[in-house]
């Protein structure tokens, strides 16, 4: 299980809360399929249309103001990573945010699709994320140790890497929910959310079935390389990307898979749908590229999963 924080040599426990990173993402997109279930968003409405302005006139989206191709965007495009959007705007050399691509045209890994979603949620909804999660997914799955945002119950029981101070990594940690990056929880808790997805709970079939539908191919070298850069590999698995999972496919039949990453944590969940089987790892190292392929393989024996692409 391991040790909390190296001063108090406290051990990990079912309520230790971990940073998940990335594994934040296929929560958001079950909140927003639970929304499309109850009618009160579209998959394939411009977003644009749910807004009571332009969407340009709200601040963190005046860089596209001269850019009418953000009308183009969609829940499923951007859940699908299709927004055209960078990985995050700082990653640009202006800081600013653009379109790579006209939306809809192909896969391009961005959290910044996701936190454009999460914003239109909130403005219609009139409540922020995480305030939507307790309502819709944490409550219902009773996953109380979670959260997409700091809350003080969580000082003497946060996993924390071993090298750095709890003080630091507390400040690291996101205070403004971010549905691309900041969930709070646990691998009990996050096995809950697992097996909601495995047997469709708080979700019709009809939505189920759509979350996890192929939506786009991917055919990159890895996670964040252009696409078309080494298809055949990847025709072969039929890598694609869902809404919120990535997706392939093997001799154990279809698998939803998601990564999480960021400095001082390192996280990997998969699901094998035919078998209903899966698994979530949370760690609070950032080499675990060495041994996720190994226990994976040593406890559901997953031999499939595409560490390689993901650069595990």
């Amino acid at each position: 299980m391991g040790i909390v924080n190296n001063k108090t040599g406290k051990i990990v426990d079912n309520k230790t809360v971990f940073r998940t990173a990335s594994l934040s993402k296929p929560v958001f997109a079950y909140l927003v399929m639970k929304l499309v279930d109850e009618g009160l968003i579209g998959l394939d409405e411009p977003l644009y249309k749910y807004l009571d302005k332009p969407l340009p006139e709200y601040p963190k989206y005046q860089d596209l103001k001269s850019d009418d191709r953000h009308k183009l965007l969609t829940a499923r495009r951007l859940l699908s990573h299709q927004s055209g959007f960078p990985n995050w705007r700082f990653m640009n050399k202006n800081r600013r945010l653009d379109f790579k691509f006209a939306p809809g045209e192909m896969f391009k890994y961005s959290g910044e699709g996701y936190g454009l979603l999460q914003f239109v949620l909130e403005q219609m909804k009139g409540k922020n994320l995480n305030q939507l999660a307790k309502e819709n997914i944490f409550k219902p799955l009773r996953m109380m140790n979670s959260s997409f945002i700091w809350e003080r119950r969580f000082d003497n029981n946060f996993a924390v890497n071993l090298n750095t101070g709890l003080r630091r990594l507390i400040e690291k940690t996101k205070h403004t929910p971010n549905a691309a990056a900041s969930l709070l929880t646990n691998t009990h808790e996050y096995a809950k959310f697992l097996l909601a997805i495995m047997n469709g709970r708080g979700l019709m079939p009809e939505a189920l079935d759509k979350m996890l539908k192929p939506q786009v191919a991917n055919t990159s070298k890895n996670l964040h390389a252009p696409q078309g850069s080494e298809p055949e590999i990847q025709k072969s698995i039929k890598l694609s990307w869902s809404l919120g999972w990535g997706r392939f496919h093997c001799s154990a039949g279809d698998v939803i898979f998601h990564a999480g990453y960021e400095e001082g944590c390192d996280n990997y969940a998969v699901v094998f749908l035919e078998y209903k089987i899966g698994l979530v790892l949370q760690s609070m190292i950032t080499t675990m590229e060495g041994i996720a392929p190994h226990i994976t393989k040593e406890l559901i024996g997953d031999i499939y999963s595409p560490f390689g692409w993901l650069n595990y």
